[in-house]
């Protein structure tokens, strides 16, 4: 049986979390943005208020998750061919910050873009939660996922990373007080047939 998500606890040490948090310190935060696959389009506060910084070349990045993403692959079940993963974005959620119920990716559609990601397709997104001293900011899947299990709600634990199909239905909700701070990518490869 497939599983719909994959977790690790403690998979990312404090040293590197400080660093992270410190490469976005010191490249300057944007306001988070929605859009497509091929477009990012205006700020919209109502489906997502956060600010986000974007990681380019940063290979010891790669390094470090690659072996959960291909753990996760199999051990879930999901087996997806996957080619390469995203450039990596951090997301900074102060009080207020939240992304309303989104899909990361339908696995299908394709990169038309003048990148190394052009005919490829979102297929297992990643998200690693770099803190937990703060309040609400959980992140949930549409109950339609956990309704068996209970398992929807997820309270983001510091060092913790969450996998599942880019295609889940799932959000971030608000932050009550405090900041909260993320590392995303996902890993992308064939459209699926």
């Amino acid at each position: 049986m497939k599983s719909t998500w994959w977790k690790f606890t403690d998979s990312i040490s404090d040293a590197n979390i400080q660093k992270i948090i410190t490469m976005g310190d010191d490249m300057g935060w944007k306001q988070s943005t929605v859009g497509g696959v091929e477009k990012i389009n205006d700020v919209d506060h109502k489906l997502r208020k956060g600010d986000i910084v974007f990681f380019h070349d940063q290979q010891w990045l790669y390094d470090l998750v690659w072996p959960y993403m291909e753990t996760a692959n199999e051990m879930a079940g999901w087996n997806f061919d996957i080619e390469l993963a995203e450039e990596f974005h951090l997301t900074r959620w102060s009080e207020g910050g939240h992304y309303d119920y989104h899909v990361d990716g339908r696995g299908f559609d394709v990169y038309n873009t003048d990148n190394n990601l052009n005919g490829l397709t979102r297929k297992i997104s990643m998200v690693i939660w770099l803190n937990d001293d703060f309040e609400g900011g959980e992140f949930e899947f549409h109950p339609t996922y956990g309704a068996e299990t209970h398992d929807s709600l997820h309270k983001p634990v510091k060092g913790s990373a969450l996998l599942f199909p880019s295609w889940m239905v799932h959000r971030v909700k608000p932050v009550i007080r405090g900041t909260r701070y993320s590392l995303l990518t996902c890993f992308v490869g064939k459209p699926i047939r």
